[in-house]
């Protein structure tokens, strides 16, 4: 970008070209005697100051490696399952003693004598006779009782990944100064102009 010198500038540089030119003609016009007397006239050069952009830093891409993300985990697990133990239980016996009848009661004949020596037969009544029998009965039958045992269980920490390692591309833009230095817009220039009398 070319940014030319101010107006007054350039009014004020062309108006100090111009008095010299005068001054000049006003020396040598004392000089000269002809019809066609003529001037140097000298146009000085015209400066402007430029803009110019200068790229101070490339653009960049930089890459971030962010780590992955781990938790901590608390897992319940069954080390011992459910369980059922079984307990046997014998049979109970008892002894009972129970009266029992040996010999029924009945009636048999007897012969005896008298108190003269006659022989007298009668009958006669036997009672029946008993007696105790004891014996083993089963108070209650075998079994089997089941004692049941809950399973264990116990708590036990692990590490899980939450977020995997990413790679985050950073772009930097680049770096941009601007500087002004002085070109010459137009350059001087002489040229031979008519004296005026």
């Amino acid at each position: 970008m070319v940014r030319v010198l101010s107006s007054s500038r350039i009014i004020a540089a062309s108006s100090l070209a111009t008095a010299l030119l005068f001054a000049a003609s006003a020396a040598e016009a004392g000089g000269c005697r002809g019809s066609a007397c003529y001037n140097l006239v000298t146009t000085p050069p015209v400066f402007g100051t430029v803009d110019e952009t200068y790229q101070v830093r490339p653009a960049q891409v930089q890459r971030r490696v962010i780590p992955a993300e781990y938790e901590t985990v608390t897992d319940t697990v069954m080390i011992a399952p459910e369980r059922r133990i079984p307990h046997h239980r014998a049979a109970v016996y008892e002894t009972v003693t129970e009266k029992v009848m040996i010999a029924a009661a009945g009636r048999r004949w007897e012969v005896t004598r008298d108190a003269r020596g006659n022989m007298v037969g009668c009958w006669v009544d036997v009672p029946a006779r008993y007696g105790f029998q004891s014996r083993r009965v089963e108070v209650s039958p075998a079994s089997i009782d089941y004692e049941t045992v809950p399973a264990v269980y116990t708590q036990r920490q692990r590490q899980v990944m939450v977020r995997p390692t990413q790679v985050v591309r950073e772009e930097i833009p680049a770096v941009y100064e601007t500087r002004q230095r002085q070109v010459m817009v137009s350059p001087g220039s002489q040229h031979w102009a008519p004296a005026r009398r």
